[in-house]
């Protein structure tokens, strides 16, 4: 069992940007601190220091392990709001990524996942 953080790196392309914050983001609140996740950085307008950016919002969160991401992920309450994400974002550009605290390697990459 790791106990290091693991993060959470998204960057979406947002097809109705009011009904994804009204019926996906503004749920979120109550499975995020069951889960002790930290949301580090939400917004629409990063700053763009190489390449291109065209998404609608890019979102870092923070979890206190990989267990925890796990679970969070998992939980059955964020199942159906999930499912309302994928609907409302082009599942064709967005990106969801989970990647270990620098310095520590993820179990996974380890062979013991």
């Amino acid at each position: 069992m790791s106990h290091a953080p693991v993060y959470m790196i998204v960057q979406l392309d947002i097809t109705d940007m009011p009904t994804f914050m009204t019926e996906y983001a503004a749920s979120l609140q109550g499975i995020h601190a069951r889960h002790g996740v930290e949301v580090l950085v939400a917004t629409p307008s990063p700053t763009v220091l190489e390449g291109e950016y065209d998404k609608s919002i890019v979102v870092v969160l923070k979890f206190p392990s990989a267990e925890a991401q796990k679970a969070w992920y998992a939980d059955p309450e964020y199942q159906p709001l999930l499912k309302r994400r994928l609907e409302l974002t082009n599942t064709d550009t967005s990106v969801a990524l989970f990647v270990p605290e620098f310095g520590h390697v993820h179990p996974a990459e380890q062979g013991t996942a």
